[in-house]
């Protein structure tokens, strides 16, 4: 049995928390990929979130033999941000490193951002990523993040992250990156994930973090293997996630608006504009499905500004049908 760095007194280098709802099937792959991690020493947090299958028998088993996780079950169904949180306040490692139950990471990856942490006195540490195939072997060599910029190591400041984050739009997205997060970081800005979110959770938590005054660094060695679910994200989204999300632009908003750059109010109004165009975006392609016709012209004018949004998607969808390619 392996001793946990707890019971020898040795000092955690990174919690690895996994929130896990319904993973039974992959559960065991992502925690073994992260007691895999090579030059730190981790423990493994997975937060069952009261899963319907066995996920956490099988976590609980494997805590059983090895010392270094942790297995814990949530009473109820709460999200990911909740058992996340609660991953969070079990923790010992210096450092955080977020692993989604059905992904995996290359057993250099954690020591690679630790040391770049370290060196760098960031906050916050991320790196690129590989898409996988179901059965978790990299679907292709080429990088998750492919422009310019991420070719190089470099800063995120919170302006570059939010103009990076705009869901179902062309180029790369930075919110898909998984974070290691100095733990004391938590404690000094006593922020934590919104548990109102159960999508765009990790990107909230890190705006927050910058907003605070966090310092993030990117490398682009690409340690992180990304599992992408079936189906553009317009295919997966309901009109209760938009909603989330415009409510939780406001409360960052709200409460940033005043210490916000010329930079960041900038980069904040265009991903508004997108966020409603996203949410009016959903609610037209429900009305279209349940043949709604006056619901569909209600909703383009009861919100003009978004409706180029809404328009422009539609008929890039067609497009791709036509050219049998997807667009978006």
């Amino acid at each position: 049995m392996n001793t946990s760095a707890k019971d020898t007194g040795d000092a955690i280098d990174v919690s690895v928390i996994i929130a896990a709802w319904s993973a039974a099937s992959f559960i065991e792959r992502a925690i073994a990929s992260a007691l895999s991690s090579t030059g730190v020493r981790v423990e493994v947090i997975v937060v069952d979130d009261a899963s319907p299958d066995n996920t956490f028998e099988i976590a609980r088993q494997i805590a059983k033999t090895d010392g270094r996780v942790t297995a814990d079950r949530l009473p109820a169904n709460s999200g990911p941000s909740v058992a996340r949180n609660r991953a969070i306040a079990l923790a010992h490692g210096r450092y955080v490193a977020v692993l989604d139950a059905d992904d995996a990471m290359a057993p250099g990856r954690l020591a690679t951002l630790v040391t770049l942490a370290d060196r760098t006195c960031a906050d916050i540490a991320v790196d690129n990523m590989l898409d996988v195939a179901d059965a978790g072997a990299p679907a292709g060599a080429a990088p998750f993040l492919k422009s310019d910029p991420y070719t190089r190591s470099r800063y995120i400041d919170l302006a570059t992250w939010i103009r990076r984050n705009q869901p179902m739009q062309p180029g790369d997205c930075l919110g898909y990156l998984k974070p290691l997060i100095r733990r004391a970081t938590f404690a000094h800005t006593k922020l934590g994930y919104d548990p109102s979110l159960r999508n765009s959770e990790d990107y909230y938590l890190v705006a927050n973090l910058l907003a605070a005054g966090a310092r993030m660094i990117y490398t682009p060695e690409a340690g992180y293997y990304y599992q992408r679910s079936a189906g553009s994200a317009s295919h997966r989204l309901q009109p209760s996630q938009t909603k989330a999300w415009l409510d939780a632009e406001k409360r960052f908003v709200d409460s940033y608006r005043d210490k916000a750059t010329a930079e960041e109010k900038s980069a904040l109004m265009a991903r508004g504009r997108v966020l409603r165009g996203v949410d009016q975006f959903v609610a037209v392609v429900d009305a279209m499905k349940a043949g709604r016709i006056g619901r569909f012209l209600g909703l383009l004018a009861a919100d003009p500004g978004a409706s180029p949004y809404t328009l422009g998607t539609l008929a890039r969808i067609a497009m791709g049908k036509v050219l049998r390619r997807k667009l978006v």
